[in-house]
């Protein structure tokens, strides 16, 4: 156990060993039915978690037994955020928080909901029903299937947006989520994020993508919301989908870097009737010489078909979104992409 602390104090090691035993012991006395959530991924364990998270902070009780169940929440919330990709550092330090301060003797429930609350407000959680009523004119025809990335940071909104764009309900969604003004200017109101409307001035447009400035508003208010600049920062994949998907829709992950060849084949044979009709999928790599996708990450692709006859999948390139896609064995890339730091991640529409 202390190989992990080899460097510790003595005091250091003992609560350490006392936030472990907290955890085993907590473990022991949940029934196994208040486990189930934990078997979920994306918003729904988050959530889920979150709130029995919450709840078990905000009894009044301050005996062994709760505080075991506030060390198992904390953990199985922690989990979840791990499962769905990370992108929210400060909610998974507010658990460990809460678990380091059980052992330690610097617990406090009050400071802890407040950690957790402040965090949670810019991570799509507890977000609220969304009805937008935006002003302005809709836009006809297709949004997000034209749109090529401008800048480095720009992969993951342009193929998500792709991504929904080859589903109905993605591409209904996407059609709610933004109107033009008179002036040129773009409204736009996102699922996970009902009490916020985000307005895109022509001018901003180009940052965020060109040939489709409807979609580039899209992508420009997925930014405000994280507050990142395109052209330094690349947009999380996870919560991205999330935002856009709001309640309508469950984000997955397979982690390539967990999973086998045989793994990644299974998983992409499996989805193939449904990418396209109800799953929305990007997946990571890295922009070969001609567009194509290699080996590695970094960059984000969208996959518009998988066909299980042919063994293939057809994808698109962000960087020319609009003109062309491309096709790969789904073999070769299980077998290249079985081991890497890239992942796939799906939207299954309810």
């Amino acid at each position: 156990m202390f190989a992990f602390l080899p460097n510790a104090s003595t005091k250091a090691r003992c609560r350490y060993v006392r936030a472990q035993m907290i955890i085993f012991l907590c473990a022991l006395a949940v029934p196994s039915e208040a486990n189930e959530v934990i078997s979920q991924t994306g918003l729904q364990a988050i959530e889920g978690t979150y709130r029995r998270l919450i709840s078990a902070l905000e009894s009044d009780r301050s005996d062994t037994a709760a505080r075991q169940t506030i060390a198992k929440s904390a953990q199985d919330f922690r989990d979840a955020l791990k499962r769905d990709g990370g992108a929210r550092p400060g909610l998974e330090s507010d658990a460990t928080n809460i678990i380091n301060s059980l052992g330690d003797g610097t617990f406090s429930a009050e400071r802890s909901v407040e950690a957790l609350q402040r965090d949670a407000k810019r991570s799509v959680i507890d977000f609220g029903s969304w009805r937008p009523a935006l002003s302005g004119t809709p836009i006809p025809g297709d949004i997000g299937t034209h749109l090529n990335q401008t800048h480095e940071g720009d992969c993951v909104g342009v193929s998500v947006l792709k991504a929904f764009s080859t589903t109905r309900a993605g591409a209904e969604l996407l059609h709610r989520a933004v109107t033009r003004n008179n002036d040129g200017s773009y409204n736009v109101s996102l699922p996970g994020d009902p009490s916020t409307l985000y307005r895109l001035a022509p001018g901003d447009l180009d940052q965020y993508g060109t040939g489709e400035p409807a979609a580039a508003a899209v992508v420009g208010a997925l930014y405000r919301y994280f507050h990142l600049d395109p052209t330094r920062a690349a947009l999380p994949t996870n919560e991205v989908m999330e935002l856009l998907a709001g309640r309508f829709g469950d984000h997955a992950r397979l982690a390539d870097a967990e999973t086998s060849p045989a793994g990644l084949t299974d998983f992409l044979m499996k989805h193939a009737d449904r990418v396209g009709v109800d799953i929305a999928m990007v997946f990571g790599g890295k922009a070969g010489p001609k567009g194509e996708w290699s080996k590695g990450d970094g960059h984000a692709f969208a996959v518009l078909h998988i066909s299980a006859d042919a063994g293939t999948l057809t994808y698109t390139n962000p960087w020319d979104e609009g003109r062309q896609t491309r096709t790969i064995v789904i073999a070769d890339l299980a077998r290249q992409a079985a081991g890497t730091s890239a992942d796939f991640e799906t939207i299954t529409f309810r």
